[in-house]
């Protein structure tokens, strides 16, 4: 077992020490299981400040005094479990007060979460003499008796659909001042209770993090109506969605939806579903303003109690109609759907799942009169305050700015996740990107730091790290992505300044290093079959040894020696294998004939080919091989930038971040501005960028996947110039280039020294800078031809005349 970093007890006085785990039936039957808790207490006077101290294993919502407050905790792992502190003063009162908590555990384990066969709900609060401590004696709870714990997962990766029945339970026990009657338990007569300090949950911790960003948000409006047939077996169905996907959907006749008759009031938008006669359902499809993530909430009037309603979540609809859907067998087994049966009168769900989106297909059946909803979207997502922004003359540029800046924001709430859609896993070779955005977008280094944690809470075999976690899938263990973690903490480092988290893992680090020394035959390592090395999307080598393998090994020891300086550690031993590689690597994988690194060589000594894009730019990077570069930029970098064929593997749109650093060193902005317009540019309708550079609605891949919204920096780096030198941004390299089709630009950074403002705009004959630097920051600026000023902390204005062209490599 590895040793990783468990945070300390609480301290021995703090409210939570004092509170138990709640669960109703205890660990039995825990699959799909939702649980309901109530405390009802006195207060005098409202309490300010007013913390309430509150968790659950593994998700809570918490209302108090019937209005909805937060969602949580961030994921984690048992034995140090993360607990919220939530300021509820606002929503407190004098006299009669209650806390509800609906709780749920999905009983699995999934790619955000590992169970360890228990659940519970902890909760706890001192006020000015009231203390607040979950216990059985003074907390009621249930298990849901609406919630149907047999259905389909959502995906693979996710946990459950939900079917919820609103006749047996119509939310009164959230919002009435009065406190439920609840029968003793009729399946669970045994009310769970586990003290604070026992095992699962050893521990808890602090969050780490700010709360979720919650807001209410009315769809935009019906982008189609329709109607089909129901076929036997809807009304128990065990997959929602697939039943509707595989038997419904292909044959229902559809029509704009313009005919139904729509009204926004504040949140909500609001509308009536006639009947579609017996034996029909109807159809709804909503837009929501852009792909978000989060619930849907409906409400129902004029229910006969008879009726279901299915909500069926999209990605991205063409047009808005649903007619190009995804396989249900395809993929990660999607079936994003939920159900609400309704009560007679008036009913209200807002569904538990946070799920990412930008349609929702409501289907109702059993409709024997005119049925009204209302519809709206709770947003959860981590509060960026976004304060990095790219805008320039052209528009299109913008728009892939603007989807960019969204994916980032949709795949960011308690952790980097790879998508909201399908999976919302915590992939570390996503992160690193979405790290990087994250710097230039916001600033904030508290969602990598706290998943660089993460990453290292689930130890794998020979110190290795889990590619995504927490996760219950043991094939998820990449030894690339162990390099690429490490590369993260220097990542840290370098936008905050601190080694500190290089200094808590060295020694995690070092076990990495010395598992790739094992697979070494004379500084040269071969693939392990036993674990996914992943590399990119792409048809690069995965067996014997893999160039890329050893350079993206190179290429983390080199990183590691600077991490090692910055601490004040002796990095010549590290120096020095770093020399022996690069020799060993030039000597193995190299062709003098080509000047191109060739893929890989078999463990027969056979090389392999063609050489692919990856490679040449990791020498690049890597600063191999200096005299070949030009032989690699023409023959695999711009070749594959200008969309001509290239022999051998090519970047995915993931792996396409480190090309453009790559084709950057070597002048190619100009070529890699043409490609992101070309590729990201086709984008834009989808509203978020792509899993790969192709996407349809029916290949089951994401269209909003972060680890493709890197053009948010990039833009930053080839059209305002704006280059990090140092730590915590302490040194910045500004060199603009002044592209003739374009006339201005404007770039902000959000350093940790405060906002980097740098701009640029030209007409036919000058072209006038300008740079706003924050108290802290030294910039090298070199502007056009002339020579390189060193500017410190202030505001500069430059004017030149515009050279006759971009300076650029030669393209043949």
């Amino acid at each position: 077992m590895i040793n990783v970093s468990v945070p300390s007890r609480l301290p021995a006085n703090h409210p939570l020490t004092r509170a138990k785990w709640l669960w109703p039936g205890g660990e039995l039957y825990l699959t799909n299981c939702f649980a309901q808790f109530r405390h009802d207490f006195e207060l005098k006077n409202v309490p300010s400040p007013a913390p309430l101290f509150i968790t659950a294993d593994q998700q809570y919502r918490l209302y108090v005094n019937g209005r909805y407050v937060c969602r949580g905790p961030a994921r984690g792992y048992q034995h140090h479990w993360p607990f919220d502190e939530v300021e509820v003063g606002a929503y407190l009162r004098t006299g009669h007060n209650w806390i509800s908590v609906e709780a749920y555990n999905p009983g699995i384990g999934t790619f955000q979460y590992l169970s360890c066969n228990n659940a519970g709900m902890l909760c706890a609060a001192e006020w000015d003499g009231v203390k607040i401590a979950s216990a059985k004696t003074d907390w009621i709870m249930r298990r849901s008796p609406a919630n149907n714990p047999q259905v389909a997962r959502m995906s693979r990766q996710l946990a459950f659909q939900e079917d919820y029945d609103a006749a047996k339970d119509d939310g009164a026990w959230i919002t009435s001042p009065q406190p439920p009657v609840w029968k003793s338990e009729e399946r669970f007569r045994w009310a769970g209770e586990i003290p604070f300090g026992q095992l699962p949950w050893f521990t808890v911790e602090e969050r780490g993090l700010p709360l979720l960003r919650e807001e209410l948000r009315a769809p935009l409006g019906i982008t189609s109506a329709g109607t089909g047939k129901m076929p036997r077996g809807w009304k128990n169905c065990f997959n929602i969605s697939w039943f509707w996907l595989e038997r419904e959907a292909p044959f229902a006749v559809r029509t704009s939806g313009t005919e139904i008759k729509t009204v926004s009031r504040g949140d909500w938008l609001e509308f009536t579903v006639e009947p579609a006669g017996k034996g029909n359902f109807r159809e709804v499809t909503i837009a929501l303003e852009k792909i978000s993530i989060g619930s849907p909430i409906l409400e129902v009037e004029g229910a006969t109690g008879r009726e279901i309603i299915d909500c069926h979540f999209h990605q991205s609809l063409s047009n808005g109609i649903p007619e190009k859907l995804i396989s249900p067998q395809n993929y990660g087994l999607i079936g994003m759907a939920v159900r609400l049966r309704t009560a007679r009168g008036s009913c209200r769900r807002e569904f538990f799942a946070t799920m990412g989106c930008r349609d929702l297909t409501l289907v109702c059946r059993n409709l024997t009169s005119p049925l009204r909803l209302r519809v709206t979207w709770r947003s959860a997502e981590y509060p960026f305050t976004m304060g990095g922004n790219f805008e320039c003359s052209d528009p299109l540029l913008n728009r892939i700015y603007a989807i960019c800046r969204n994916t980032q924001q949709i795949c960011a709430s308690d952790a980097y996740m790879d998508t909201p859609w399908r999976e919302q896993g915590q992939w570390w070779g996503d992160a690193r990107i979405q790290a990087r955005n994250t710097f230039y977008l916001d600033g904030d280094a508290r969602l990598l730091e706290r998943g660089i944690r993460s990453i290292a809470g689930q130890p794998a075999p020979f110190g290795l790290t889990y590619g995504v976690a927490p996760c219950a899938d043991e094939a998820c263990i990449l030894p690339d992505f162990s390099l690429t973690w490490i590369l993260t903490i220097y990542d840290h480092w370098m936008q905050t300044g601190s080694p500190a988290l290089f200094q808590e893992f060295h020694d995690r680090i070092r076990q990495i290093f010395d598992y790739f020394a094992s697979l070494s035959h004379d500084g040269i390592i071969h693939a392990d079959s036993r674990f996914w090395l992943f590399e990119d999307w792409a048809d690069l080598p995965k067996t014997g040894f893999p160039t890329f393998l050893n350079l993206w090994h190179l290429y983390t020891l080199e990183h590691y020696a600077l991490l090692l300086n910055a601490a004040g550690l002796d990095s010549a031993a590290v120096r020095h294998k770093t020399a022996y590689l690069r020799r060993r690597i030039t000597e193995t994988f190299y062709d003098p004939q080509t000047q191109l690194l060739i893929p890989g060589v078999n463990k027969d000594g056979a090389k392999m080919s063609p050489p692919s894009v990856h490679d040449q730019a990791l020498a690049i990077l890597l600063d191999l091989l200096p005299e070949a570069h030009h032989t690699m930029r023409t023959q695999r970098i711009l070749p594959f930038l200008q969309g001509r064929p290239v022999a051998g593997a090519t970047p995915s749109s993931f792996w396409c971040s480190y090309l453009f650093e790559a084709a950057d060193k070597l002048g190619c902005r100009r070529e890699v501005l043409a490609f992101i317009r070309r590729h990201w540019g086709r984008m834009v309708p989808s509203g978020g960028t792509w899993e790969r550079l192709t996407w349809d609605e029916t290949n089951g891949e994401s269209c909003c996947h972060a680890w493709s919204a890197h053009p948010s920096f990039h833009l930053i780096h080839i059209l305002s110039g704006l280059y990090q030198q140092a730590p915590a941004w302490r040194e910045v390299r500004w060199q603009p280039p002044t592209p003739e089709n374009l006339e201005w630009v404007k770039g902000v950074v959000p350093t940790p020294q405060g906002p980097l403002v740098a701009a640029w705009r030209q007409n036919h004959e000058r072209i006038r800078y300008r740079i706003e630097i924050p108290e802290g920051i030294t910039v090298r600026a070199q502007l056009s031809e002339q020579p390189e000023q060193i500017l410190t902390s202030g505001v500069y204005q430059f004017e030149d005349s515009i050279p006759q062209k971009e300076i650029v490599y030669e393209t043949r």
